[in-house]
């Protein structure tokens, strides 16, 4: 939902002077605010004398290393390369000095990317919906999972798992790099994006794009994960409201934890009950793929056609009406035509391709035309959908009421995009289009503010391997605005990786 929440922001995306020199950077003392990481005696902890002395913040100045990509994300392999998609859809590894190879030709479109502990990569492929497995040896590829809902940020563990974000969704599923076999581990997590281990393997830690959130979950003594909880806030957002089908019955119209799409409350085996897409299968019962269909959406009744999930699935009769499917029934990203209206062809929070024509943002108006502030509307759009209340617009720069949705808490900085964690199990976040980098030291504890370098989008950061100039010390953090990494010269390491290179 990255198209509305951006609406929430207005920020300045300049970028400032920045040294595009190669050599491994030189330690930015940053302004001196007071050791913000003096903790003073605190026994026999076990964390190094590093962990215990974080150098000051903030970053006033981190190094810009240039001639890179414009990926979502990236990952450092065992030959001391930057590997990452280019603009072509093909996978590349970039050295710290520049020279560049061609891993793999037209993957497509990626987002969080990392190195398998056998040293192949996987990518998670938002335009399919997939899990993409890469072999750099030979340069082949292969579908890994199918059938997710906007897979965004992951992580890799030692125990030979991918564990993923489904933003679409506000879930959390752990994928078995061998098999593709995937379990749902965790959900409830308003647009769940950035995913990253903890020290150990044992915690993990999952941001919120547009609540300001970043969830915790717990490996218990079972081998089962415990539930997602609040772990810290950025400055200015509020914790989480309850979930509807916390407090209403099973078969209750709710909005997805992603923060769009229409869904019901059900019953899950996590424990708790959740909000999911229940697909109209039996208006389909004994049709084929095209075949006519009658249901119902948003409460009304319409007339579609039977479609299968991308890739095949189960047949159903969708939420969109036949002159929204019909055009794009072969593949996303093309454009198409519905009612004299211009649209392109788009992924839905049901899986499939509709032709998009924009009108939600209308829609978000129209309904709340004649509402009273605070009073509680529907947007009915089939691509996205949500419920919420009708607020106040004026500082959208918009007249009258729109419709807001419920989740929208998180703030100007709260859009959390990157997530990972250091050695000491201080977790950091960066904020789309604000150009910040934020670090919690504890659960609960105030945020505290890395670097600001006004950069638009800076989707992701991982720390060096300590190969080819990658200093392991130091965290990199993806310009996807000029296709550069930042280095944000920490002087500890990150929290471990699955992926060992070789010495």
């Amino acid at each position: 939902m990255r198209w509305f929440l951006t609406l929430l922001v207005a920020c300045d995306p300049a970028i400032p002077d920045v040294d595009d020199g190669r050599d491994p950077p030189e330690k930015d003392s940053g302004t001196d605010t007071g050791d913000s990481g003096d903790t003073g005696d605190t026994g026999d902890t076990g964390l190094s004398e590093a962990c215990l002395n974080l150098a000051p913040l903030p970053l006033v100045r981190p190094e810009s290393i240039s001639g890179l990509t414009t990926a979502e994300d990236f990952t450092f392999d065992g030959e001391g390369q930057h590997v990452s998609l280019d603009e072509n859809g093909n996978m590349v590894g970039i050295t710290y000095d520049g020279a560049k190879k061609l891993i793999s030709a037209g993957l497509g479109g990626g987002a969080g990317t990392h190195m398998l502990a056998d040293g192949q990569v996987v990518f998670a492929d938002v335009l399919n919906n997939t899990l993409v497995k890469v072999d750099p040896a030979t340069g082949g590829s292969a579908v890994l999972a199918s059938g997710l809902s906007y897979p965004n940020g992951l992580d890799v563990s030692t125990d030979g798992f991918v564990y993923v974000a489904e933003s679409g969704l506000g879930t959390l599923q752990k994928v078995d790099s061998g098999t593709g076999e995937a379990t749902l581990i965790g959900a409830g997590m308003l647009g769940a994006n950035g995913v990253s281990f903890g020290p150990g393997f044992d915690e993990l830690y999952v941001g919120s794009f547009g609540g300001g959130v970043v969830w915790r979950m717990d490996l218990g003594d079972d081998g089962v994960w415990t539930r997602p909880r609040v772990w810290s806030l950025v400055p200015g957002a509020t914790a989480p409201t309850t979930p509807t089908c916390e407090v209403e019955p099973v078969g209750t119209m709710c909005t997805l934890s992603g923060g769009y799409g229409i869904g019901e409350c059900v019953e899950s085996d996590l424990g708790y009950n959740l909000c999911e897409i229940v697909k109209d299968t039996e208006a389909c019962d004994g049709a084929e793929a095209g075949d006519a269909c009658d249901g119902t959406a948003f409460g009304e009744p319409r007339t579609s056609i039977c479609v299968r999930t991308v890739p095949e699935g189960e047949l159903f009769c969708p939420a969109a009406p036949a002159n929204y499917v019909e055009p794009c029934l072969r593949h996303a990203g093309e454009t198409c035509e519905v009612e004299g209206a211009a649209g392109y062809c788009s992924y839905t929070y049901e899986g499939i391709s509709i032709c998009d024509t924009g009108a939600y943002w209308e829609r978000a108006q129209s309904v709340c035309a004649d509402a009273a502030e605070g009073e509680a509307c529907l947007v009915d759009d089939y691509v996205y959908g949500w419920q919420g209340s009708c607020e106040d617009a004026a500082s959208w720069g918009l007249p009258g009421l729109v419709c807001m949705p419920l989740t929208s808490s998180g703030g100007e900085d709260g859009m959390l995009d990157g997530l990972n964690v250091d050695e000491c199990g201080n977790v950091y976040a960066t904020s789309y289009l604000v150009g910040k980098v934020w670090r919690w030291q504890d659960e609960l504890a105030e945020a505290e503010l890395v670097t600001d370098v006004r950069a638009s989008w800076i989707p992701n950061l991982h720390w060096g391997n300590g190969i080819g100039g990658w200093q392991e010390d130091v965290v990199y953090m993806a310009n996807r605005d000029n296709g550069s990494v930042y280095a944000l010269e920490l002087g500890i390491k990150g929290h471990g990786e699955a992926f060992a290179p070789a010495p």
